[in-house]
């Protein structure tokens, strides 16, 4: 044999498939050599590109040194560190032995499942694995980002608007960006905005920072954090009053429009301005622009779904507003999200097997204090929509989440009935929930039998369960978006490469637990297939619509659905004073609430603790509590950073860039002080989501979870908590005082 042909030519080839950074989906172009990527670029050919700042880091990430690889079972104590690598199988058969058992003793409902970023398939493949076992005990962190929002838009008129949308330029006259975070968390639709802008759209920023958005803004308010829904109701008062509302739409299709103005009559812009800070006249110049420029839209705003108490009022704020203004489900306006008709999605999440499972006696660990999410919500909120949607909406997941404060009491203490096992998916909650000391303690809990966790990374919760699993990521997996049922729209990818050493998709990890635990029969054997499976009513093959230039499938648009069908709720209109809400123990119109910590609601403790605090602001380096591995954007962001007013840092005595004590009555930790002008000069910022992978444990506490994880200071449960039980991040109230200070004392 000759030389020449004894060398093995490397097979080089380019494929389109989507980021491994996020789980979002964006498309990529990889060029390959031998089952490797050599280099990773934005594909916009194929609509959606993945061109975020996170995205470059691609290739550092797919293969990075500390990645997740092989399954491991813990040898020592809970967080001792001490860990053996196992098979695939042996994990499997040990964990589903260990589910079985608990399920034997305490009933399907003793497994609480969760999942922390986005991953598509694999929170879909978690849900109904739950739905087919048995527990109603499923958490997402999703819940604290949009369920405050969808369930008031489902009570109220029984459809969703507020995600999913834009702005039509040319079409949509006024916008109000409420709670949406700076010009960075709109990627995807920030030369929208541009266009929506140049075209002579009217702008509304509410933020309590001067951002990018405030900047392009026709008006901006300043808002002290938690006062959104005074805000929301004082704008409904004035738009009242001068009767700017749409009174043919009110007229025709609304239910309670006399008790929600009766319920915000005592809103005067003056009595908003005075619990908000913002002026009078500014608030009845927005009500007036909103009203008037039609039409209009209010998009999902993450800013308002976790102020607490603050959340509820805020959100049937936003929701009514979309209402009386006769801006539901037009064109250029509120359009409703159509439910996946194309797909069997919503027949393949199994809800109603959940709905009436035999071995299911109970409701959510979170019930009986949040019925609005629960099994019992899910049902009501069925059969309101039962003539419009007989398969319940496509995102059912928001209907029943469980709230996170009750998963440490279930834990701890079995109220009201014992979690045994853990199962978590991609998730981080010691930085990414609040009272996040409570909750590890009940991960270490003996009281929790099994603690398993797939991730690409070992994390804080991690170093802290009995399995550790290793994920595939956007590279290794096929792709079939919307398998949150947003909308009836979808978009697919084969996966670029096979899977790296022993990493699994999600979906595989449910199908292998369902098959060995009474499920046979209900799981394809690949990804692939399952999505075959979910197409098959639109006629497409996975395969064959990844393959397709531009690889979506749409359904149809339609506006006014309801002048055929009515609206989506028990009366069949928009129902201002809900009947759903009723029907479940709740005022049918919110009232407004301080959150629980605030100048207002607390003032004595304000007098010690005399800033507004916030946190959560979207960081473009790093995608939540992701990316702290990757040493590009560690070089960017390094360290948590406390952002205050140049002149509250001078009356403290702060210094710039130095340490400081962030500080609320549940304890402190240390930021980097950063001065920002354009934040009012009575709130700071706190990063959220922070934690650092090169720190050593510290006792049962790993990667510097405690150090500046602002979500260890921060209160969760009934006495702090919305309507739905999302956790309580911003308008709360702290002090900062100088590191150095307090060391010399």
């Amino acid at each position: 044999m000759s030389v020449a042909t004894a060398i093995k030519v490397p097979v080089t080839e380019s494929k389109r498939g989507t980021c491994p950074i996020c789980g979002v989906g964006c498309f990529v172009e990889a060029k390959l050599i031998d089952n490797r990527p050599v280099t990773i670029t934005p594909d916009r050919t194929a609509g959606f590109p993945a061109d975020c700042p996170r995205a470059g880091q691609a290739l550092d990430y797919h293969d990075h040194p500390e990645r997740v690889n092989y399954p491991l079972k813990r040898v020592g104590k809970r967080g001792e560190g001490k860990w053996e690598r196992i098979s695939w199988d042996q994990a499997l058969d040990e964990i589903a032995a260990k589910l079985a058992r608990i399920r034997d003793r305490f009933g399907p409902e003793a497994v609480q499942t969760m999942g922390g970023s986005y991953k598509g398939a694999g929170d879909a493949s978690c849900w109904r694995w739950s739905n087919l076992w048995g527990t109603p005990n499923i958490l997402h962190q999703g819940k604290n980002c949009g369920e405050a929002e969808l369930l008031s838009e489902w009570a109220v008129y029984g459809d969703q608007a507020c995600i999913g949308n834009q702005p039509v330029p040319g079409l949509t006259k006024s916008l109000i960006l409420w709670g949406v975070g700076g010009a960075m968390s709109l990627v995807a639709q920030v030369k929208n905005l541009k266009k929506y802008k140049e075209a002579g759209g009217k702008i509304i920023v509410i933020d309590p920072r001067r951002s990018e958005l405030a900047d392009m803004a026709d008006l901006w308010l300043q808002i002290r954090p938690g006062t959104d829904g005074a805000l929301a109701y004082g704008m409904i008062n004035v738009i009242i009053a001068e009767k700017l509302y749409d009174a043919d739409f009110v007229e025709k299709w609304c239910l309670g429009f006399d008790d929600l103005a009766t319920a915000v009559r005592s809103f005067t812009p003056e009595k908003v301005s005075a619990i908000t800070w913002i002026p009078a006249d500014k608030i009845v110049e927005a009500a007036r622009m909103f009203a008037t420029n039609k039409p209009g839209y209010i998009p999902f705003g993450l800013g308002t779904a976790e102020l607490g108490k603050g959340t509820t009022s805020a959100v049937f704020g936003k929701t009514y507003l979309r209402a009386i203004t006769g801006n539901l489900d037009i064109e250029g306006g509120a359009k409703f999200s159509a439910q996946p008709s194309t797909t069997r999605l919503r027949e393949e999440m199994y809800w109603d097997k959940l709905i009436n499972h035999p071995l299911r006696t109970r409701d959510n660990i979170s019930a009986d204090k949040w019925a609005i999410a629960s099994v019992r919500g899910l049902t009501a909120y069925r059969a309101a929509m039962e003539k419009v949607h007989p398969l319940g909406v496509g995102p059912t997941v928001y209907n029943m989440v469980v709230a996170p404060s009750a998963i440490p009491s279930a834990i701890l203490e079995g109220k009201p009935y014992p979690i045994k096992a853990w199962i978590l998916q991609a998730g981080n909650p010691l930085v990414a929930l609040g009272d996040a000391r409570r909750l590890h303690e009940a991960m270490l809990s003996d009281n929790l039998e099994l603690s398993v966790n797939m991730d690409h990374w070992m994390t804080p919760c991690g170093a802290l369960a009995d399995y550790i699993l290793p994920a595939s990521d956007g590279l290794e997996r096929p792709l079939l978006s919307n398998m949150w049922g947003f909308s009836d729209s979808h978009s697919a990818a084969k996966r670029i490469i096979q899977p790296l050493y022993e990493r699994r998709d999600d979906y595989q990890l449910w199908r292998e637990l369902g098959n060995r635990l009474g499920q046979e029969g209900y799981w394809p054997d690949t990804l692939e297939g399952w999505f075959d499976r979910i197409l098959e009513p639109s006629g497409m093959t996975h395969a064959a619509l990844a393959e397709n230039p531009v690889p979506w499938l749409h359904g149809t648009t339609a506006y006014k659905g309801y002048d055929k069908t009515g609206f989506a709720t028990a009366s069949g209109k928009v129902e201002l004073a809900s009947g759903l809400m009723a029907s479940l123990g709740y005022p049918a119109i919110p009232e407004y609430e301080e959150p629980a910590w605030s100048p207002e609601s607390t003032p004595e403790l304000f007098k010690d603790f005399p800033l507004v605090l916030t946190t959560g602001n979207s960081l473009k380096w790093y995608y939540r509590s992701q990316h702290k591995h990757l040493a590009k954007m560690r070089k960017q962001h390094p360290y948590a950073l406390l952002s205050i007013h140049p002149d509250t840092a001078a009356e403290i005595g702060l210094k710039e860039d130095t340490m400081v004590w962030v500080e609320t009555p549940m304890g402190r930790i240390q930021q980097l002080a950063r001065f920002d002008s354009r934040l009012h000069p009575r709130v700071v910022h706190a990063d959220s989501h922070m934690w650092y992978p090169e720190r050593k444990a510290d006792g049962d506490a790993h990667y510097g979870v405690w150090e500046s994880n602002v979500n260890a200071i921060l209160p969760d449960g009934e006495d702090f908590s919305d309507y739905a039980g999302d956790c309580y991040m911003r308008g709360l109230i702290c002090r900062v005082s100088q590191v150095e200070a307090e060391h010399t004392g």
